[in-house]
């Protein structure tokens, strides 16, 4: 009983500490919140870490294709200003989790993860637009 506590203190001080560092999942509403409050700002970054083909089918304005599965993913996760905040998101949550992780690991201080993705974005009825057939927009 003693060492169950022990491991719930511990995990809530952890949660604790990447809360205070910036670096956690959110709500679509908190997203786009997020979003709205920072529109235009260079300095944070929306990344839709999805395929080309989903991104396509319809994706949040703005945001910027850093496919997950690509093999240098974490290469140009690395190229990236640690300074700057990053808003992450895939279809349901999985990869922009297994994402902010890596942000976590590289020393990124402000990313957040659309915790339930695209789905959970399009449940709430926010806005996605489709790709207008130009060049998208792509991490180099």
């Amino acid at each position: 009983m003693v060492t169950l506590l022990i491991l719930l203190i511990g995990a809530q001080a952890c949660m604790a500490s990447a809360g205070k560092a910036g670096v956690q999942a959110i709500t679509p509403h908190q997203f786009k919140s997020l979003l709205d409050r920072h529109q235009g700002n260079p300095d944070v970054v929306l990344l839709d870490v999805r395929t080309s083909r989903e991104y396509n089918g319809g994706h949040i304005q703005g945001a910027l294709l850093l496919d997950y599965h690509s093999r240098d993913f974490v290469d140009r996760l690395k190229s990236l200003d640690r300074d700057k905040t990053y808003l992450i998101y895939c279809r349901s949550g999985n990869r922009s989790g297994k994402s902010l992780a890596i942000f976590e690991t590289l020393g990124f201080r402000r990313a957040y993860h659309l915790a339930s993705g695209i789905n959970g974005w399009s449940r709430e009825q926010y806005p996605l637009v489709q790709w207008s057939g130009r060049e998208k927009e792509v991490i180099p």
